[in-house]
């Protein structure tokens, strides 16, 4: 009998799976999933006969897998000695900015606590001794703006002039 490399047409899932060195659940989930180029009579249902050239195989073989290069030992070690100083070096970045963070932090909450010392100590000195009211302030030392809206103010109601 002959073996599944020396036919072009393979028959059955077996075949094309000894063809392929998979097992034959793995075949059928690449029909599935990657589109292995199995074909079926017209009309058949999915568990009909399938029929698959090897010339149909060897090309989506060679479209849908390929080749990784082989890498000898001293690129592996090269390319871990490589990652090891890179992850060194981002580590080192990460304790910097960690440590960076903690400073600014601090600083924040020094410049919170005397921001909140200074509101409260103009507010014990404003209950002290209040603010005197604009009205009691001259003209002549407001802004121009508030002093117009103010002289404005008198002169359309009398009861801004008698205050």
């Amino acid at each position: 009998m002959k073996s599944p490399e020396e036919f072009t047409v393979l028959s059955s899932w077996k075949d094309i799976a000894l063809y392929l060195g998979k097992g034959v659940r793995t075949v059928q989930r690449w029909e599935r999933q990657l589109g292995l180029p199995v074909r079926r009579p017209l009309g058949a249902s999915q568990k009909s006969a399938v029929l698959l050239y090897r010339s149909d195989v060897d090309a989506w073989l060679a479209t849908r897998f390929s080749a990784r290069p082989l890498q000898n030992n001293e690129t592996v070690l090269a390319n871990s000695g490589l990652a090891r100083s890179t992850l060194k070096e981002r580590i080192r970045e990460a304790q910097e900015l960690r440590t960076a963070h903690q400073v600014l932090t601090e600083q924040i909450q020094e410049s919170i606590r005397q921001l909140t010392e200074r509101c409260d100590l103009l507010t014990t000195q404003t209950r002290r001794k209040p603010w005197f009211p604009v009205s009691s302030v001259a003209p002549q030392l407001l802004p121009n703006t508030l002093a117009n809206s103010r002289s404005l103010a008198s002169e359309r109601s009398p009861e801004a002039s008698a205050g």
